[in-house]
This record gives structure tokens, sequence and C-alpha cells, in this order.
């Protein structure tokens, strides 16, 4: 084990409190037949744990817990940022930067993971490579977008995870979990209720009057997929209107061919999984010589920059990215103090705002 791993290791057993104030921990010699290392190496941990007012040593006599201290202030922290979806999905850009503004007030220093947005990189290689410099560099906890949209996202994020988890730092998820619903990690979680943002936004179509509501996804989406998709459905049920899984589509909004089967299918009414698969859908209708919205409605979630400036305002459901930036760091600090309490799930509400691309005709050209 390194150098960072025995001290992270041992910063958590004290804080879990397996020795008591005051007790005696283990010798060098002890220490370096359980981790596996030579005594110069353990001798430079409990030095640090010692300088960071954790131990006490005294030559001849041992090493000892310290009492515990009697000032209430938290200590500087460092912790690590890794959203591989930065630069390619806009919602996650307020998000960080919400998470980097309250830095200051809470003491703590924000390192910011290095991925690039190029679509032609090995964003496994890079996304390894950035999790092990932010380990390298002794971060408190991390801030983690799963990997999503690509093949292979899940065994990539469980080799992310894996070196985080090995080196014992805690990860808190933002926006989805890494692992299909209904499964669930051992780690934090914190973004909007997607169930309850789908079961508004299908109403927003069903209260206009439409009786048939379709549901569009791209291919390896996030985890929010199946949430959406059960708000979706609820909606559906309690307007007593049948679920079917032939109004639920999963494929490439740039396509033409795409747009024209989902058009031929009978959809006209559109919940899009997000603002850009909602976007480039409408632009393969307009390709189609189909207006939004009179000939078809289309809605997303996020309410990117570009949803209200598009030609025709986009229907969405707005993230309160602010409010999900201060949750994050809250729940980060509440985990980094505790680091033995259950993983959580903090959630906030997603606000409609209903624009002209949902927008029902009175007199419609196409059955609702």
């Amino acid at each position: 084990m390194k150098h960072e791993e025995i001290y992270r290791d041992l910063q958590k057993q004290l804080a879990e409190g397996k020795w008591k104030p005051g007790q005696q921990l283990p010798t060098e010699r002890e220490f370096s037949q359980q981790y596996g290392v030579s005594r110069p190496t353990i001798s430079r941990v409990l030095n640090r744990l010692r300088d960071a007012g954790r131990i006490r040593r005294t030559a001849g006599a041992g090493t000892f817990v310290t009492e515990a201290p009697e000032s209430d202030e938290p200590p500087h922290l460092n912790l690590g940022l890794l959203v591989p979806g930065l630069g390619r999905a806009e919602l996650f850009e307020p998000i960080c930067a919400r998470i980097a503004e309250r830095s200051q007030q809470f003491d703590f220093t924000l390192t910011w993971g290095s991925v690039p947005a190029d679509d032609a990189v090995d964003h496994e290689a890079h996304l390894l490579a950035a999790a092990q410099r932010l380990i390298d560099h002794g971060i408190d906890g991390v801030f983690f977008q799963p990997l999503e949209r690509e093949p292979e996202a899940p065994r990539k994020n469980l080799r992310i995870v894996a070196l985080f988890e090995s080196s014992r730092i805690p990860l808190l998820l933002l926006d989805s979990d890494y692992l299909p619903y209904p499964q669930r990690s051992s780690h934090d979680l914190v973004g909007i209720d997607n169930i309850g943002a789908s079961f508004v936004l299908t109403n927003h179509f069903l209260e206009q009057g439409c009786v048939r509501v379709d549901f569009v996804g791209q291919p390896y989406s996030a985890g929010t997929w199946s949430l959406r998709l059960i708000g979706y459905r609820e909606a559906l049920r309690r307007a007593g209107i049948e679920s079917r899984q032939d109004f639920e589509h999963e494929g490439d909004p740039r396509s033409v061919s795409f747009a024209r089967q989902l058009f031929e299918s009978g959809a006209r009414n559109i919940i899009s999984l997000n603002d850009e698969t909602a976007a480039r859908l409408m632009r393969s209708f307009e390709s189609l010589d189909l207006k939004v919205p009179n000939d078809v409605r289309i809605a997303g979630f996020d309410d990117v920059k570009y949803a209200h400036l598009a030609r025709v305002p986009l229907t969405t459901m707005r993230q309160p990215c602010r409010a999900l930036g201060d949750l994050a760091v809250r729940t980060m600090l509440e985990r980094v103090a505790h680091p033995w309490l259950p993983p959580q799930t903090v959630t906030t509400t997603a606000e409609l705002c209903a624009r002209e691309s949902s927008r029902v005709p009175r007199e419609g050209r196409f059955p609702r």
C-alpha cells in the first residue's frame, strides 16, 4: 500500500473510534507487518497524523490517540471534482460553478479532474488517469458524475469507482447513480426528483387533452431514464390511459429516419429524456418539413441555455442547478465528517417551464 492509502485508512479508523482518546496504538513494527510496508513508511504516516493533531508520540512510551479537540472548527478539506459530462453536457457547468463558489465559505479547496470533452478520445483512460491524480493529490472526497451515453459505460464507471473505494475516498454522485435502477450503490447521490418531474411533464400534455404521449431516449443513457419512465407511466395510469411499450422509444435523435419512424408510428406529443435529445429531434423533424408545435409537440428536461433561445422555445423541466450545488456541498461535508452514516439520496424539485414547443393547437392537424 502507498503512504497516502495507509494515512487515509488510519484516519478513517480514528474517526470511527477504533481507538479511544488516550488509548495506545500498535507499534511501528506491528503496523508495518499489517500493511506490508517498511517501518520508515509507517513512521512518516504516524508523524503526519501527529502533525494533524490526531495522535501524540512519546519516545520510549509509544503512540497514543489525542483527546478530542475543544475547537468545533472543521478541518480544511481538499475535495475533487470528476465530471466527464463537463464540456459536453451544459447542465453540469452551473452545478460545478456553484460548488466552487461555496469553497471559500466552507473552507475547502476544489481540485478539478481534467477530462477532454472530445468524443474521439479514450474517455476511460483519461478518467482513470484523472481519478488517480486526484487520489495522489490527497483529496478528502470526490464529486463524481457517472459516465453515460457511450458503450460499456457501466463497466467503465465501476473501474473508476473502484479506484476511489480502494483508497477509502468518499464519493458523491451528481445527477444519477452508476448502477441501473432499482439497484443503488453505496455512495451519496444528489439530483432532482426524476419520477416527480416526469409525472409533471406528462401531465402537462394530458391537461391539454392529449390521449397519447410518447417517451424518447438515447442509447446508453443514464439511470435517470428508468426513473423518468416510472413518472411518465404513473401519470398515464392515473389518467386512465394504458402505458404501452411501443410508445417508449430509444434511438438517435439526429437520425432523420428515426424521426420519420416516430411520426409514422403516430407519435405527436413527445417527452424527450433531456433537452439535448429534444433539440436534435426538433431539427430532424424540420428536415422532414414537420413543424413544431403544429405537427408534433416536444418537451425535455434540464432547461439548458439554448432551450428558451431555440427558434421554437422548448418546454422543459428546469433543474435548480445552484440549489443542487449547495446540496452537493452540504452532503459531502456531512459524509466526510460522519463516514459511518448510511448512503443518502438527496433530491430537490424541478420546475416546469411551459413554452411553445409543447402547445397543443385547438384545431390540431393530427389526432391527439
